[in-house]
């Protein structure tokens, strides 16, 4: 992300002063976000999905040498492979200019507390450190956000556009064990502070 901003996550208060405390990032896999159900919060059977296709006929061959025909829309989410060693942690990216702030009040519902990094770059700058210490294989970048008809390629760093109000910075991390993946960056109290998710419209100032 290298334009101005920077970046907050929103939890429940001991999941939030964990990240603070320990720099724990709890990263799920792919699985996980397409079995939740939560009226798309979190869960999305789309997110990660390789390809995308899309169409409103289907002609199949049947034994007899013809085919059956069959009418009506479809839709088809081809998956990576190996989805469950595809881990993801996810941040609210701040861009002001870009029009995420004032955040959008949806995003209050991942929680009632939300962390905000002070210097952004030296939070990149762990993360990379502890990804190196460890071997893990990751990358890490904003969202970009498709139309919900999309058809074509996806991948973990695509979604679609009726989740553009959570304005995702994303780390993932590939080769994972199928599990969560939790990676620790040591206390980030220095380059962070806490606050309640509804005042962070109010507390955070944006001067030009």
């Amino acid at each position: 992300m290298a334009e101005f901003g920077t970046l907050l996550k929103f939890g429940h208060y001991e999941h939030i002063l964990q990240l603070q405390d320990e720099g724990l990032l709890y990263l799920n896999n792919l699985p996980y976000f397409w079995e939740i159900e939560d009226e798309e919060l979190r869960g999305d059977p789309f997110d990660g999905v390789a390809e995308v296709a899309r169409g409103h006929k289907v002609v199949l061959p049947i034994p007899n040498g013809k085919e059956l025909t069959l009418e009506g829309s479809w839709t088809i989410r081809m998956h990576p492979f190996e989805p469950e060693k595809i881990n993801i942690f996810c941040m609210y990216a701040l861009r002001p200019f870009s029009g995420t702030f004032p955040v959008d009040e949806r995003n209050f519902r991942f929680g009632d507390y939300a962390i905000v990094i002070t210097n952004r770059p030296e939070f990149m700058n762990r993360i990379a450190s502890s990804l190196k210490a460890q071997g893990v294989k990751g990358e890490a970048r904003l969202v970009e956000y498709v139309n919900d008809d999309h058809i074509g390629k996806m991948g973990p760093f695509r979604k679609l556009k009726r989740f553009i109000y959570q304005s995702e910075w994303r780390l993932v991390c590939y080769g994972g064990s199928g599990e969560a993946r939790k990676i620790r960056l040591g206390s980030i109290r220095d380059i962070s502070t806490i606050i309640r998710s509804d005042k962070v419209n109010k507390e955070i100032k944006i001067e030009s």
